[in-house]
């Protein structure tokens, strides 16, 4: 029996766990908080799954929540400039062909966690830096590095500079969990303005059914404004604002709105980058980055926990097929690079919503409004990222499809 350790608990690393521990594998997860620790701890993300990802969960008979979470069925997209800044200058709905869902890393995590525990999982609970890595890889046949972004692990997995356009963070970030009069809204919302963006979505959290907000603000902007905030009502009293600054039409969600608790708040900022997914350490033995420690989006594009759940398919499906061979550094470059063909669209897809809009998108967006079949388009690249390179990456594609899908309808 092949045995490997993942270090980090998280999407990506669990589903990858369970994955393996359904296949006969020997897995240990080494995670720095226990289930308890994290669910009843602060709010550590938001996130929409989509299809391909829950399907996957529901391959491996870990979608424990299906019957308790509100669908996810459409997206409403909003643009601000419309008359007097009180309506959208855009503005259209689409119904995705498969719900999506949010459930709260949290609620997932824990429940993971215990339940691989449960199926005879070893779990050790201790918070890994490069230093103890050494000791893994003696131990293990294989070692993956699936802790999350941050600093520790930047020398062993450095940045790709020729992946990674920004250097450094491109939207301030906050988002709350909050109960409200308002009914729940049947999908996703989205809305997108000169200062940044604006998310709102059902939620199933730790505190039951909720709104989940969120504001992405451009760094140095009107809606750059979390650097001070300590406290959960000093952030609705904020987002309240930003609504009905940037975003009027759906200022009453908040305005009706009280926290679901203390801890349903979430400030932060991300540089979106690829890093060399494979990292030699002192003993010369190499170990293999996976998740946000290997590519980290800005969550402006709601890809991270779905590109979690595609890099845990993708290295699972090269570990099984590596059968009795030795992982060695052209196995891990090998799994990486199947990961990479789909994540390479969806940072793509990711990056470019981070930069202003060219001509060619802005046209895309409004055409929406009086084509279906654009709409459908567009709203399903967050489903499978793969369709943006190559249309909204190429303005002559673009307009051409503009014009013979107009001429359709």
């Amino acid at each position: 029996m092949r045995r490997i350790v993942i270090i980090g608990a998280g999407q990506a690393g669990l589903v990858l766990a369970l994955g393996l521990q359904k296949r006969g594998y020997d897995v240990t997860v080494v995670a720095e908080k226990t289930a308890d620790e994290v669910r009843y701890g602060r709010l550590i993300s938001n996130q929409c799954v989509f299809h391909p990802a829950l399907e996957r969960e529901r391959e491996l008979g870990i979608n424990l929540w299906d019957d308790e979470v509100q669908p996810v069925e459409e997206v409403a997209f909003n643009a601000a400039g419309g008359p007097a800044g009180t309506e959208p200058a855009i503005a259209w709905r689409q119904k995705f062909d498969h719900p999506a869902q949010s459930v709260d890393q949290r609620v997932k995590v824990s429940d993971w966690m215990t339940l691989f525990e449960a199926q005879g999982g070893e779990i050790r609970h201790h918070k890994v830096t490069p230093n103890d890595l050494d000791a893994y890889a003696a131990e293990f046949e294989l070692v993956i590095v699936a802790a999350g972004r941050g600093p520790q692990f930047d020398a062993l997995f450095p940045r790709n500079p020729e992946f990674s356009p920004y250097a450094e963070p491109q939207r301030a970030i906050g988002i709350a969990y909050v109960r409200t009069k308002h009914p729940m809204p049947p999908g996703l919302i989205f809305n997108l303005g000169p200062h940044g963006e604006n998310f709102i979505l059902p939620v199933l959290s730790v505190q039951g059914k909720v709104h989940g907000i969120g504001f992405f603000g451009i760094p140095g902007g009107p809606m750059d404004v979390w650097h001070d905030v300590t406290d959960i009502d000093q952030h609705l009293e904020i987002g309240v604002e930003l609504l009905r600054a940037h975003f009027p039409w759906n200022k009453g969600i908040l305005e009706e709105a009280e926290p679901a608790g203390p801890l349903e708040m979430l400030h932060g900022a991300i540089t979106p980058t690829v890093r060399h997914p494979v990292g030699k350490l002192p003993s010369g033995k190499l170990v293999l980055a996976m998740g946000d420690t290997a590519v980290t989006n800005d969550p402006v594009g709601g890809q991270g926990a779905n590109m979690a759940a595609r890099a845990a398919k993708s290295y699972q499906e090269a570990i099984l097929a590596q059968e009795d061979r030795d992982f060695d550094e052209k196995f891990m470059h090998d799994a990486f690079a199947k990961y990479w063909a789909v994540a390479q669209h969806a940072t793509a897809f990711n990056n470019a919503l981070l930069a202003p809009p060219p001509e060619h998108v802005l046209a895309t967006l409004d055409t929406a409004q009086r084509v279906p079949e654009v709409a459908h388009r567009f709203a399903h690249l967050f489903e499978n990222p793969v369709g943006y390179t190559g249309w909204l990456t190429d303005r002559e594609v673009s307009m051409r499809y503009l014009q013979e899908a107009t001429a359709r309808a």
